[in-house]
């Protein structure tokens, strides 16, 4: 049975949802008619006297009925905003419980006939406009507690009578206009457009920035925290914290981006995909409706310029200095470049001012001249590669000879090529970017070479040459990155010369945060040749995945959902054969450890024993534990009574890994998630559908789920 305390909440949560906001209504409709029937009439001697003897020239009896006629409009809104509050609460599961306090605050500012029956008959005007301020007050914070999906959406809201300015559509009317709701002023002028616009004002100007960017990106696509992460950074609206003291205190650009993610989450301006009911969110999403209306505000701050047809940004960048590449208005772009470059002679051209080339959905971004290249003086981002998550959506390249003209962007901080086919190698002029924080050239399938002066980008913290597979070196000169914190796709094997760069030389990068390996080497990382040792090099490293490739084992069909393995069994006949992982017990081990790191990704482990150096006393900070795809067949930490700090724990693909629920609890006592798919000899887990185990919290536990944002 419930205690008495939870039957009085639950009962106070009913009486709000049943009756609190009817007898409001009620009341406020008593004074409605209360201030209907003793409104002042306009006296039609304006030089009369008044009881003071003073002129009354001032106006003031119209001053009084304006004022009634105002607080009689106040009141009929607010009747229907609460009816409005009163139907959300049959239809968002749970609302009525996190809108309890404001219920209370209501109920006890609309008590008694709200002012009406003051016996001094002169205050009742004046304290019946206190209590509809008050009112007001807290019917606009319950209105903004409302999702703005379900605002934007219910056929309750004014989104759906946003046409009070003529213009009639029907459900369906409005979902095939989407992309031109923008540009009708019904939906502008709708109560549920100004209530996004309050939100939008309750940001800080860094955040409003990052929302805005939303509106280049089509409704209801899924798009990366990292993209979004990487172009704020880009356009200069996000930046670490500048900090005088350690480089511990000093936040990561992601970790930044990361509020800001979480309050546009929070205010309901974007949604989180969460897939499988994973607990990282990695995605985000935004509705139509509420692009519709960031379309408009990024209209009104000169951020874009949209096509009010096609609901793409216009090739036009004179006002904004953002150019895109659009399927089908290349040519059109063409024609604007090659007039800005040529008409104004003498002054600076439109070329010169754009800060951003980004390409929304050109497969064919390469029509760009050398030389209008040699003009783009202040671009900040540039953006040529893939952003969308599917690799459906191919972008390729004849040639990268428009590239050289690239060593004239002096103040060029984002460069993508991401996803671009048939870039063999990148021109030497990228080495000019010396202001050039982030370089994505991710899935870059046919890329083979980097420049070997790629040590020059001074500034560069983030270099991701993932998926890159016919990579088969690193330049050594990487080494001289010393700001470098995100290094992703690692190349270790393959051909060696002098001029690649070893884990040795790699070590020295003492701000890296964030390193992913690829190698075709069997036995890495090897005790024998220090390669452990010089992984915990990296003191301030906080995430490190290795993918081994080109091995056999896990092969099937390109499917989606496949093990990271399918991606690379191409490359397995042209990669020799190498030794078998060495055996426990075989060489030195350094006893240092990982001093901090926090997430550990293994990808297609190709022994069957654990290796040596996965000790849970050499990770005495790991939180997250992931094994994909390989040949493991035992996680047991191969000591008598280690145990593993680990919480989370993800175990894919693994065909040959055999432990029941027991002895997997026994190694990791602190776990509170653990995901498992196609695993089949793990036994006993009680798993929901997803594959998702989610332990009940302990008071120990709460802060690492709060960290996670679980959900039980």
């Amino acid at each position: 049975m419930p205690s008495s305390d939870q039957s009085s909440g639950a009962g106070s949560v009913e009486k709000s949802k049943d009756s609190v906001i009817s007898d409001v209504v009620g009341r406020l409709k008593e004074a409605k008619d209360f201030l209907s029937k003793n409104r002042p009439p306009v006296s039609s001697d304006t030089n009369s006297g008044n009881n003071n003897g003073d002129s009354g020239n001032d106006g003031s009896s119209h001053s009084s009925q304006f004022d009634y006629l105002s607080m009689e409009n106040q009141a009929e809104k607010l009747s229907k905003d609460l009816i409005y509050i009163g139907e959300s609460f049959k239809s968002l599961k749970g609302f009525e419980v996190r809108a309890s306090d404001l219920l209370e605050k209501l109920e006890l500012h609309s008590s008694g006939a709200l002012g009406t029956s003051v016996p001094n008959v002169s205050l009742r005007p004046k304290q019946l406009r206190a209590k509809l301020r008050a009112i007001d007050k807290i019917v606009m914070e319950l209105k903004l507690r409302i999702p703005l999906p379900y605002k934007l959406s219910s056929d309750k809201s004014d989104a759906h009578r946003y046409t009070r300015g003529g213009t009639e559509f029907d459900d369906l009317d409005v979902i095939d206009d989407l992309p031109v709701l923008h540009v009708d002023m019904g939906f502008r002028n709708s109560l549920a457009f100004q209530d996004f616009r309050s939100v939008y004002e309750s940001l800080d100007s860094t955040a409003k920035l990052c929302l805005l960017c939303f509106a280049l990106i089509p409704e209801n696509e899924i798009v990366k925290k990292r993209f979004m992460t990487y172009w704020w950074v880009g356009e200069g609206f996000v930046s670490p914290e500048v900090d005088d003291g350690t480089l511990e205190e000093r936040r990561s650009v992601e970790e930044v981006a990361d509020e800001i993610f979480e309050k546009l989450a929070k205010k309901h301006c974007i949604e989180p995909i969460n897939e499988k009911h994973r607990f990282v969110v990695d995605s985000y999403k935004m509705n139509p409706f509420i692009r519709s209306g960031v379309i408009v505000l990024a209209k009104e701050a000169g951020l874009f310029d949209f096509d009010d047809k096609k609901g793409y940004p216009t090739t036009n960048f004179e006002t904004s200095h953002r150019a895109y590449l659009v399927d089908g208005f290349s040519q059109e772009l063409v024609k604007f470049f090659n007039e800005s470059a040529t008409e104004k002679r003498g002054a600076e051209s439109d070329l010169e001012k754009l800060q951003t080339i980004f390409n929304v959905n050109e497969p064919y971004p390469d029509f760009f001249k050398s030389e209008w290249f040699s003009k783009l003086k202040n671009v900040k981002v540039l953006y040529l590669g893939r952003w969308q998550t599917s690799a459906k959506h191919h972008i390729e390249v004849e040639s990268t000879e428009f590239l050289t003209g690239l060593k004239s962007m002096k103040l060029l901080r984002f460069f993508s090529l991401q996803g671009i086919s048939r870039i063999t190698k990148l021109p030497d002029s990228v080495c000019k970017l010396l202001n050039l924080r982030i370089l994505d050239l991710r899935a870059c399938h046919t890329l083979e070479e980097l420049p070997d002066g790629i040590g020059s980008l001074e500034n560069l913290t983030h270099l991701d040459i993932s998926e890159c597979y016919l990579l088969e070196y690193i330049p050594k000169k990487i080494k001289l990155l010393s700001k470098l914190r995100v290094l992703k796709g690692f190349v270790i094997g393959g051909r060696r010369s002098e001029k690649s760069c070893t884990l040795a030389d790699l070590s020295g990068l003492k701000e890296l945060r964030k390193l992913s390996i690829y190698t075709n080497t069997k036995d890495f990382p090897n005790p024998n040749e220090d390669d452990v040792i010089y992984l915990q090099k990296f003191e301030n490293l906080e995430k490190l995945t290795i993918e081994w490739g080109a091995f056999p084992s896990n092969t099937g069909s390109d499917r989606k959902g496949e093990p990271p393995s399918n991606t690379t069994a191409r490359l397995a006949k042209t990669l020799s054969k190498t030794l078998t992982f060495k055996q426990r017990g075989q060489g030195p081990i350094d006893p240092k450890g990982f001093k901090k790191l926090k997430k550990l990704d293994l990808k297609c482990y190709p022994s069957i024993k654990s290796p040596r150096w996965l000790l849970p006393g050499k990770f005495l900070e790991l939180e997250k534990l992931y094994i994909r795809g390989g040949n493991l067949q035992n996680l047991s930490p191969g000591q008598e009574n280690a145990e593993w700090k680990v919480n989370i724990l993800r175990l894919k693909f693994l065909s040959n890994l055999k432990m029941d629920w027991k002895e997997l609890l026994s190694s990791f006592p602190h776990l509170i998630y653990l995901e498992k798919y196609k695993c089949p000899k793990l036994t006993f887990f009680p798993c929901n559908e997803n594959g998702i185990v989610l332990k009940p919290i302990t008071d120990a536990g709460k802060g690492a789920a709060a960290r996670y944002n679980l959900v039980h």
